[in-house]
Order: structure tokens, then sequence, then C-alpha cells
């Protein structure tokens, strides 16, 4: 005997978790006064905010720009298991090392994607595939799958924060699963506000976006701060800091085991001194496959890892260093090496000075 008929959203559910997604939830669409009302409180934002199409104007009218959208369909990727390699990892944020955000064409995480989608439409659905239409995160946690912290991150339960969004819009009026958005970082932790390299997160829930690393890895202006350049570390594209002092996290971090066959191959040909000098095979083989998402220009890699290079203090990289400003006609590079330069040879100085003072004494 059958058992009972499974709703519409008993449907979609199923066929997400099937195909690997952690959560699956829904919620109205509607455009979203307060998000644009907050980003236009402060003035870092104003290059996003500025014209009727500027991207967080278009987020914020979700439901004004599709009228013929009636819910969102809301999905968690999950990638806290993976024990990342630490010589990449310590310069690429996990998000991008997991190949889970915008997947690239033809990957396991854009099957995925592409499936559901495919499923919604399956079941006569009209389905708006891109995702950048509407604040991800505050749909996702007024469907129920996510919690909202005071890092800016969003979390859920199998996952932490080590977690992607994903969502469509489509026609069908689905019933929500969830309801009021949750915060539930407590009042006391301040972890992830201290632990900032560069001092981006302002307060809970409000992040400098100038001061962040991520995105001064990004372009050249806006950000390109050289004043936090000192705070980047080795990070050439996205940090973690925030997330890795988390509490909420320790759990995810502490049993994150499972090994990426190729993140292994890439932690071996991983090397800053060649993101420097970036020649069109290194690009493609190592730079590409896990840095894809926002930068286009070659030189903002070669930028990024000047930078890096410069806070190992590291004088064996010298010479990498010298030779990439004989070759590079970008201003902004030729700052950046110089910066370096400056900055490994004052760590030598410094070293130097201590060793003479402990030689006087």
């Amino acid at each position: 005997m059958r058992g009972p008929v499974a709703s519409l959203e008993d449907e979609i559910i199923r066929k997400g978790l099937e195909l690997g997604f952690t959560n699956v939830g829904f919620t109205e669409v509607r455009d979203y006064p307060e998000y644009l009302q907050e980003v236009r409180s402060r003035p870092d934002y104003a290059a996003f905010t500025d014209g009727q199409d500027s991207l967080l104007v278009r987020l914020s009218q979700t439901k004004t720009r599709n009228p013929w959208a009636q819910s969102v369909v809301c999905a968690t990727l999950g990638f806290s298991s993976a024990d990342y390699p630490p010589e990449l990892a310590k310069s690429i944020g996990r998000t991008y090392l997991a190949r889970v955000y915008t997947p690239l064409e033809g990957t396991v995480h854009a099957f995925q994607i592409e499936e559901l989608a495919a499923c919604l439409e399956g079941l006569g659905m009209r389905v708006e595939r891109n995702q950048f239409v509407m604040p991800q995160r505050i749909a996702c946690a007024e469907a129920g799958i996510v919690k909202l912290a005071n890092n800016n991150f969003a979390y859920s339960e199998q996952d932490g924060s080590f977690v992607i969004l994903v969502t469509f819009l489509v026609d069908a009026k689905l019933a929500s699963t969830g309801g009021a958005i949750v915060n539930d970082c407590p009042d006391s932790c301040d972890l992830c506000r201290q632990a900032c390299p560069t001092q981006a997160i302002l307060e809970p829930k409000r992040l400098d976006c100038a001061r962040c690393i991520l995105f001064n890895n990004q372009r050249f202006k806006p950000g390109a701060q050289e004043r936090i350049w000192d705070g980047m570390g080795e990070h050439i594209h996205g940090c973690d800091v925030c997330q890795l002092v988390c509490p909420k996290n320790k759990e995810f971090l502490d049993r994150a085991t499972q090994k990426d066959g190729f993140l292994e191959l890439l932690e071996g040909e991983f090397d800053l001194e060649k993101v420097l000098a970036l020649e069109d095979d290194y690009y493609d083989q190592v730079v590409h496959p896990i840095m894809y998402n926002y930068i286009k220009d070659p030189d903002i890699f070669r930028r990024n890892a000047a930078v890096a290079l410069g806070n190992t203090h590291d004088p064996h990289h010298v010479p990498a260093l010298e030779r990439a400003r004989e070759t590079t006609e970008n201003p902004e590079v030729l700052k950046a090496i110089d910066w370096a330069l400056a900055r490994i040879q004052g760590a030598v100085d410094r070293c130097r000075g201590f060793s003479l003072g402990e030689n006087a004494d």
C-alpha cells in the first residue's frame, strides 16, 4: 500500500537532501527596505547604494523587481568536514578552497545547484537561477535554515558558519518553514571583533568593508588600503579568522578530518613567489581552480602576493620581489613590492638590533 502523497514542499526538501544539501526551507518573497536603510546608514557602503540599479538597491527590491515570484527556495551546502591543508588555508579562505561558492560549471557543486533548480522546474515552477537578487542571509534566516551571528556570517546546525547559501525565486506559493530571524551569539562574546586582524568588525553585525581583508584582496580601488596591509598577513583571497575563533564553530573544526585530494595536490604546488610572478600555466593549474570567484586582473593577484610576502618578514623572498620589480609596469603592484621590501628590511633591522642588544649585555 502506498503512503500518503507528499506535499510539494516535502518533495523539494527530499530532493535537496538527496543531492547533498544539508538544509532546505522556504520563505515568502518580499522587498527588504530595512536592509537598504541599514546599508545606506553606513558611509563606507555608499558605492554600492548609489543609483537605482546599484547592487544593494537591487537586492533590497526583490519583490518589486520580480513581481511574478511568490516564494524563495533556500538551501545550504556545507564544507566544514574537510581538513584544509595549512599552507593553503593560511592564504585562501575555506569557502574558496571548497570550490562551493558560485562553483565552476562542470564541478560537483555546480551539478548539485543545477539539479535542484531542474527539480523545481520539473515540478512546474518558474525559477530564477540568479541567486543574487535578494539578501540571501536574511532570506535563509527567515526560512529557518540558518541563524545569524555577530561576525556577519550565517550558521547552520550541521556546519556552523562553513556553509554556502543557495536560493531560487519560484512562482509557487510554498509554506514557510521559518519565522523570526535568530542571532544566538551571547551578549558577552566579543571574540570575533577582537580577533579580526584589520579591525574590520566595528561592533556586532557591523562590518567596515574598507578594512575587510577579502574586500581589499579583490580590487585595486576602492580597496587596497595600504594602512591595513600589515594586518593582512599572508591572506591573498579571503580570511577565516573571525570564524576560526568563534566558539560556535569549535565542534566543527575539531571534527574536520576529511581529506581533499585535489587540495593536497595543490598544497605542494602553491607558492606565493609563483603567484607574484603569475605565469599563465600556473594561473590555470593552481590559482584559478580555487580563486576564480572575484579577481579577474592577474595584477591583483600579484599585488596580493607581494603584500603577503612582505608580511612573512623572510629575507629569502627579497630576490623574487626584486625580480618582480624589474618586470612589472603596474604602479599598484610596484607600490606593494616596495612596501614588502621595506617591511622585510625593517624586520631584518629589528632582528639585528635585538641581537646586538643581547651581545651588549
